[in-house]
Protein backbone atom coordinates (compact mmCIF):
# COMPACT_ATOMS: atom_id res chain seq x y z
CA UNK A 1 0.00 0.00 0.00
CA UNK A 2 1.35 3.38 -0.99
CA UNK A 3 1.11 6.19 1.51
CA UNK A 4 1.93 9.83 1.16
CA UNK A 5 3.86 11.56 3.92
CA UNK A 6 2.90 15.16 4.54
CA UNK A 7 3.01 17.77 7.27
CA UNK A 8 0.43 17.73 10.02
CA UNK A 9 -2.77 19.66 9.37
CA UNK A 10 -3.94 20.03 12.96
CA UNK A 11 -7.61 20.69 12.20
CA UNK A 12 -7.84 17.74 9.83
CA UNK A 13 -5.52 15.24 11.57
CA UNK A 14 -5.66 15.81 15.33
CA UNK A 15 -8.57 13.50 16.16
CA UNK A 16 -7.12 10.59 14.20
CA UNK A 17 -3.63 11.02 15.67
CA UNK A 18 -5.10 11.25 19.16
CA UNK A 19 -6.97 8.00 18.50
CA UNK A 20 -3.55 6.37 18.01
CA UNK A 21 -2.24 7.56 21.40
CA UNK A 22 -3.74 4.85 23.66
CA UNK A 23 -2.15 2.10 21.56
CA UNK A 24 1.15 3.99 21.31
CA UNK A 25 1.50 4.62 25.03
CA UNK A 26 -0.24 1.59 26.53
CA UNK A 27 1.77 -0.80 24.34
CA UNK A 28 5.11 0.79 25.13
CA UNK A 29 4.49 1.47 28.81
CA UNK A 30 2.76 -1.54 30.43
CA UNK A 31 0.25 -0.43 33.03
CA UNK A 32 -0.12 3.02 31.48
CA UNK A 33 -3.69 4.19 30.98
CA UNK A 34 -4.44 6.89 28.41
CA UNK A 35 -6.98 8.83 30.44
CA UNK A 36 -9.12 11.66 29.03
CA UNK A 37 -6.82 14.09 30.87
CA UNK A 38 -3.75 12.56 29.25
CA UNK A 39 -5.36 12.77 25.81
CA UNK A 40 -6.28 16.42 26.43
CA UNK A 41 -2.62 17.16 27.25
CA UNK A 42 -1.52 15.31 24.10
CA UNK A 43 -4.00 17.36 22.05
CA UNK A 44 -2.51 20.57 23.44
CA UNK A 45 1.05 19.32 22.81
CA UNK A 46 0.09 18.41 19.24
CA UNK A 47 -1.45 21.88 18.73
CA UNK A 48 1.77 23.47 20.03
CA UNK A 49 3.91 21.22 17.80
CA UNK A 50 1.94 22.38 14.76
CA UNK A 51 2.97 25.98 15.54
CA UNK A 52 6.51 25.47 16.87
CA UNK A 53 9.30 25.76 14.26
CA UNK A 54 11.46 23.46 16.43
CA UNK A 55 8.94 20.63 16.07
CA UNK A 56 7.51 18.85 13.07
CA UNK A 57 4.84 16.19 12.86
CA UNK A 58 4.71 14.25 9.61
CA UNK A 59 1.62 12.22 8.82
CA UNK A 60 1.42 9.07 6.70
CA UNK A 61 -1.85 9.25 4.77
CA UNK A 62 -3.38 6.42 2.73
CA UNK A 63 -5.47 8.83 0.67
CA UNK A 64 -8.45 8.47 2.98
CA UNK A 65 -7.08 9.14 6.45
CA UNK A 66 -3.89 9.25 8.52
CA UNK A 67 -2.38 5.81 9.13
CA UNK A 68 0.70 6.85 11.08
CA UNK A 69 2.90 9.72 12.14
CA UNK A 70 6.36 10.74 13.28
CA UNK A 71 6.90 13.57 15.78
CA UNK A 72 10.27 15.33 15.56
CA UNK A 73 11.85 17.82 17.95
CA UNK A 74 14.93 19.96 17.37
CA UNK A 75 17.32 20.16 20.33
CA UNK A 76 20.22 22.63 20.54
CA UNK A 77 22.86 22.05 23.20
CA UNK A 78 24.94 24.66 25.03
CA UNK A 79 27.60 24.56 22.30
CA UNK A 80 24.99 25.25 19.60
CA UNK A 81 25.07 21.72 18.16
CA UNK A 82 21.78 20.54 16.74
CA UNK A 83 20.39 17.11 17.47
CA UNK A 84 17.01 15.74 16.49
CA UNK A 85 14.71 13.68 18.64
CA UNK A 86 12.18 11.25 17.28
CA UNK A 87 9.69 11.91 20.06
CA UNK A 88 7.11 9.44 18.69
CA UNK A 89 6.56 7.10 15.79
CA UNK A 90 3.30 5.27 15.21
CA UNK A 91 1.88 3.12 12.42
CA UNK A 92 -1.64 1.71 12.37
CA UNK A 93 -1.34 -1.99 13.30
CA UNK A 94 -3.03 -3.03 10.04
CA UNK A 95 -0.16 -1.48 8.06
CA UNK A 96 2.81 -2.56 10.13
CA UNK A 97 5.46 -4.50 8.28
CA UNK A 98 4.67 -2.74 4.99
CA UNK A 99 7.38 -0.08 5.08
CA UNK A 100 5.30 2.80 6.45
CA UNK A 101 7.44 3.17 9.58
CA UNK A 102 10.62 3.10 7.49
CA UNK A 103 9.17 5.73 5.13
CA UNK A 104 8.25 7.98 8.07
CA UNK A 105 11.70 7.54 9.62
CA UNK A 106 13.51 8.29 6.36
CA UNK A 107 11.45 11.40 5.67
CA UNK A 108 11.84 12.45 9.30
CA UNK A 109 15.62 12.15 9.01
CA UNK A 110 15.48 14.41 5.93
CA UNK A 111 13.73 17.05 8.05
CA UNK A 112 16.41 16.70 10.74
CA UNK A 113 19.19 17.04 8.15
CA UNK A 114 17.44 20.14 6.83
CA UNK A 115 17.50 21.57 10.34
CA UNK A 116 21.27 21.00 10.43
CA UNK A 117 21.16 18.18 12.97
CA UNK A 118 24.34 16.14 13.43
CA UNK A 119 22.47 13.17 14.90
CA UNK A 120 19.06 11.79 15.75
CA UNK A 121 18.02 9.95 18.88
CA UNK A 122 14.96 8.16 20.15
CA UNK A 123 13.79 5.95 22.98
CA UNK A 124 12.25 2.55 22.46
CA UNK A 125 11.20 -0.11 24.92
CA UNK A 126 13.17 -3.33 24.69
CA UNK A 127 9.94 -5.33 24.40
CA UNK A 128 9.02 -3.52 21.17
CA UNK A 129 11.10 -5.90 19.07
CA UNK A 130 9.72 -4.81 15.69
CA UNK A 131 10.61 -1.17 16.38
CA UNK A 132 14.05 -2.09 17.70
CA UNK A 133 14.68 -4.11 14.52
CA UNK A 134 13.54 -1.20 12.33
CA UNK A 135 15.77 1.29 14.14
CA UNK A 136 18.80 -1.04 13.98
CA UNK A 137 18.17 -1.58 10.25
CA UNK A 138 18.20 2.21 9.83
CA UNK A 139 21.57 2.49 11.61
CA UNK A 140 20.51 3.42 15.13
CA UNK A 141 22.55 1.93 17.95
CA UNK A 142 22.30 1.71 21.71
CA UNK A 143 24.26 4.55 23.30
CA UNK A 144 22.89 4.47 26.85
CA UNK A 145 20.72 2.35 29.07
CA UNK A 146 17.80 3.59 31.08
CA UNK A 147 17.26 1.53 34.18
CA UNK A 148 14.24 1.33 36.43
CA UNK A 149 13.52 -0.05 39.86
CA UNK A 150 10.02 -0.70 41.14
CA UNK A 151 9.56 0.77 44.60
CA UNK A 152 7.18 -0.66 47.18
CA UNK A 153 4.62 1.82 48.50
CA UNK A 154 5.70 4.11 51.35
CA UNK A 155 4.98 2.62 54.74
CA UNK A 156 5.02 -0.98 53.54
CA UNK A 157 7.23 -3.55 55.23
CA UNK A 158 9.79 -3.07 52.46
CA UNK A 159 9.25 0.69 52.22
CA UNK A 160 12.08 1.58 54.60
CA UNK A 161 12.47 4.55 56.89
CA UNK A 162 9.79 7.21 56.38
CA UNK A 163 11.80 9.95 58.15
CA UNK A 164 13.05 11.92 55.19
Amino acid sequence: MAVRVRRLDFARDADRLLAFMPDLYETNFPGFLATPEFLARRRQALREAARDPAQRVLVADDGVRPVGFIWLVLEIDGAGRRRGEVAALYVDPRLRGRGVGRQLMEEGEEVLRGWGCHSAHLMVTVANEAAVRLYRDLGYEVVRYQMEKRLPPAGSAQGGDRRV
